[in-house]
C-alpha cells in the first residue's frame, strides 16, 4: 500500500512538474513578446504622429499576445479552455452588471480612439474646463488646465457633452468691440486700426479684415473690427 502511495506521488510529482515547468516557459515567452511587439508598435504608429492611436494599438496588441499565451499555458497544465471560457463568460456578465459606470467609460474609451475629436497636445474645453491633453487613456482623459492643475475626466461624460477642440484649426476670426465719441471721425480711426491690423505679421490677407459701425449709443458709437 505505502509502495504504490509514494509511486503515485513520484508520478504525479514528475509529470505536472514538467508540465508546470512548460507553462512558465509558454507565459514567459508570451510576456516577453507581447512586451517588445507592443513598444514596436507604439513607436512605429508613434512615429507617424499619433500617439493617442499608438497606445492603443500597442496595449491591444499586447494585451492579446499575452492571453494567448496565458491560454497556452493553461491547456499546458491540463485545464479544459471550453469550460474556463464559459465561466469566464458568466463572471464577465456578473461583472459587467456591477461596474456599468467602469464599462462605459471603457467602451467611450474605444469610440474615442476611432472617433480622435483631440490628439495628445491639443487645447479642448470639456464642460467648461479648458487646458492641454496630457494623455487619452481607455478609462479617462487627463487635461492640464492652463494654471497648471491636473484633471481627470471620464471618457463617458466626454462621449455625452459637448467638446469644443481649440487647435484642430489654426486659423481663428477675432472679434473686436471699440467705442468712439460721436465728434471723432470715422474713416479716420477706421484707417489707423487697419494699420495696425497690417503691422502684425499673423493677421490674414485673405479674409481682409472688416471694420464698421455696430450699433448707436447715445455719446459713443460702437466699432466692431
Amino acid at each position: 500500500m505505502a509502495g504504490e502511495l509514494q509511486r503515485l506521488i513520484h508520478g504525479f510529482t514528475t509529470q505536472h512538474a514538467i508540465a508546470g515547468g512548460r507553462a512558465l516557459f509558454i507565459l514567459a515567452l508570451g510576456l516577453l513578446v507581447a512586451r517588445l511587439i507592443g513598444r514596436w508598435l507604439r513607436l512605429w504608429i508613434g512615429g507617424r504622429g499619433d500617439p493617442q492611436r499608438a497606445e492603443l494599438v500597442g496595449r491591444l496588441t499586447s494585451w492579446g499576445i499575452f492571453g494567448l499565451s496565458l491560454a497556452g499555458a493553461l491547456q499546458e497544465l491540463g485545464f479544459q479552455l471550453g469550460v474556463l471560457l464559459g465561466a469566464a463568460g458568466v463572471l464577465t456578465v456578473a461583472i459587467g452588471f456591477a461596474s456599468q459606470t467602469t464599462l462605459s467609460n471603457l467602451i467611450s474609451g474605444f469610440f474615442l480612439f476611432g472617433e480622435s475629436p483631440f490628439k495628445i497636445g491639443d487645447a479642448i474645453e470639456v464642460e467648461g474646463v479648458t487646458g492641454e491633453v496630457l494623455s487619452v487613456d481607455m478609462m479617462s482623459t487627463k487635461l492640464r488646465t492652463f494654471d497648471n492643475r491636473y484633471v481627470r475626466i471620464p471618457n463617458e461624460l466626454i462621449i455625452k457633452t459637448k467638446v469644443i477642440n481649440y487647435t484642430r484649426f489654426p486659423i481663428r476670426r477675432l472679434d473686436l468691440s471699440l467705442r468712439i465719441l460721436h465728434q471723432e471721425h470715422f474713416d479716420r480711426v477706421r484707417e489707423l486700426v487697419l494699420e495696425m491690423i497690417e503691422d502684425n505679421t499673423l493677421t490674414l490677407d485673405q479674409p481682409t479684415p472688416m471694420v464698421f459701425i455696430s450699433s448707436f449709443g447715445e455719446l459713443t458709437l460702437e466699432m466692431r473690427v
